[in-house]
């Protein structure tokens, strides 16, 4: 018997040993403007999603959610191959996108052949944005200051001498492939050993590339970083050291370990000396936070201040009488266009702004005053903005003709849904500053200044966050924007390290740390911060 099992022959396998031994072949094509399609070509073993299998190969699919199925954004078009709806695509998907091949790419377990078309994605193939400040001579030793953010990741060159910004660089976080919010990364993070190691050397990797990116451009082709200071949230700390997340992923949320932490670059895989983070400040009030508190500096004496620094994690610090209380909310990514089924980055084709004529019709502005292709996160607060004031949209946050959607512009709807993520983000972020103020014993109109951070604040307008009830009622002069705060923070660091420690190891018992969630009034207060 050639086979060497003649009793075997006719048999199929069993179905689990045939699940994990079956090679199916599945195609990507990744449009690109100015030629044809990029073709990907990957065999694996059946059982996997494509949403996977696209991201092991650097397919960086947009899956805000992280592959579950409930932000209906990982969407492909199925081009060749058998792919029924299923539940969750039919939960998320108009029956006119099904038509249309359209379908959830976290959802698809191929087991024949396959070939789809990508139609959300990072592209984590670009190369970091570059800007060098100034002019002369590349010098060979700068230091680093790093915002390591959960979306995008800043790096700062700074002269060791004189203090000089030189230059900057940006690239996306390639931890955006294993899910935009915290939450759904440490999820990632406890499948085991391998799955966290993935987190911790795509953060590195980010690095990395930034540094390539810098070298040559903002600092000499044969120099180096000396030191690298990096300020980064509690859970991206934690991973780019490699430390185990699981005290942090559970309650009662806890990172294993609070103090600064210095260590050799070479540790991490990088090159320069040393790499310096930030002391954390709480469970999700991390180093990014100690880093604004510095650059904001609410830790000098003056009168009620409150920071806040928006993004998919929101904090909040309120300096009063010594005091800093410190919360943070998990205001969701509604704030930076996930979530959100027309959601995008602020980029062309993005609506900014939407204005209702007399008559009804709506008119809707850009990013590059290009076709409308969805609307970012300042976008959808201008844009619900205008809506309640037009009347189309009820203050409780209903659509008021009864109907599920509203046409901004052709082939761009927003949903009632929409509405309600936006709702719950700003909800939880007003719970917040009203608890804080209330647990300090102070009202809003004691508040001298709001310093709104991050990149959605910097492109907010104040006024219409204060009407729909985002931020404390406070006259609008009174709110300024901060700018990437973190990043400030981390170049006071890297400019004067004695100075900023003596300041932190100050700020360290002064904060006193708000759990929203474990309040009894939390809930009520909520509530009462959905409507517009």
């Amino acid at each position: 018997m050639a086979d060497g099992c003649g009793g075997c022959q006719g048999r199929e396998a069993p179905p689990e040993l045939a699940s994990r031994t079956m090679l199916v072949r599945a195609t990507f094509e990744e449009p690109v403007s100015d030629g044809p399609p990029v073709r990907t070509i990957v065999s694996f073993h059946a059982g996997h999603s494509l949403l996977e299998i696209a991201h092991s190969r650097g397919i960086a699919i947009n899956a805000p959610c992280g592959g579950r199925g409930s932000c209906g954004k990982c969407i492909v078009r199925v081009l060749a191959g058998n792919a029924p709806p299923t539940e969750e695509d039919r939960a998320v998907l108009s029956e006119g996108m099904l038509r249309e091949g359209l379908r959830l790419s976290c959802r698809i377990r191929p087991r024949t052949p396959v070939t789809v078309e990508v139609q959300s994605r990072f592209d984590l193939r670009a190369a970091p944005s570059v800007t060098r400040l100034g002019g002369g001579e590349l010098p060979k030793v700068v230091d680093a200051a790093v915002d390591l953010g959960s979306t995008s990741v800043q790096l700062r060159t700074i002269d060791p001498e004189t203090g000089e910004v030189l230059g900057e660089a940006s690239v996306l976080n390639r931890q955006v492939r294993r899910g935009h919010d915290v939450m759904t990364r440490l999820t990632h993070a406890l499948q085991g050993a391998q799955a966290r190691e993935e987190l911790t050397e795509d953060a590195r990797e980010t690095l990395r590339m930034l540094e390539g990116a810098a070298r040559g451009r903002i600092f000499a082709e044969d120099g180096a970083i000396r030191r690298w200071v990096v300020a980064a949230n509690s859970a991206m700390t934690t991973l780019l050291w490699g430390e185990d997340v699981t005290s942090l992923a559970e309650a009662p949320y806890t990172p294993p370990f609070f103090d600064e932490r210095t260590g050799p670059a070479a540790a991490l895989g990088l090159s320069g000396e040393v790499v310096t983070t930030f002391p954390l400040l709480g469970s999700f009030v991390g180093g990014d936070t100690a880093a604004a508190v510095l650059a904001t500096e609410l830790d000098r004496p003056g009168p009620p201040r409150m920071l806040i620094d928006i993004g998919t994690n929101t904090e909040i610090v309120l300096a009063h009488e010594g005091s800093l209380y410190a919360s943070s909310t998990p205001a969701g990514p509604a704030f930076e266009g996930g979530n959100i089924s027309i959601g995008m980055r602020a980029e062309k084709g993005a609506i900014v702004r939407v204005e209702v004529r007399d008559d009804g019709a709506i008119r809707a502005t850009t990013i590059g005053t290009v076709k409308p292709k969805g609307i970012c996160g300042t976008g959808l607060l201008e844009v619900l903005g205008e809506l309640v004031r037009a009347g189309l949209v009820a203050k409780d946050g209903a659509i008021a003709s009864g109907a599920d959607r509203i046409t901004l512009a052709r082939g761009v709807d927003l949903l009632q849904m929409d509405i309600r993520e936006l709702q719950l983000a700003k909800g939880a972020l007003r719970a917040a500053t009203k608890l804080l103020c209330k647990t300090a014993g102070i009202r809003d109109k004691d508040l001298a200044r709001v310093a709104v951070a991050g990149a959605f604040g910097t492109h907010l307008r104040h006024d219409v966050a204060i009407r729909l009830g985002m931020l404390p009622e406070v006259d609008p002069s009174a709110v300024v924007a901060a700018g990437n705060a973190s990043l400030e923070g981390a170049t006071v660091f890297a400019r004067d390290p004695e100075s900023a420690r003596a300041r932190l190891a100050d700020v360290r018992p002064r904060v006193r740390h708000v759990e929203l969630a474990t309040r009894d009034d939390f809930q009520d207060v909520f509530v009462q911060s959905l409507d517009f």
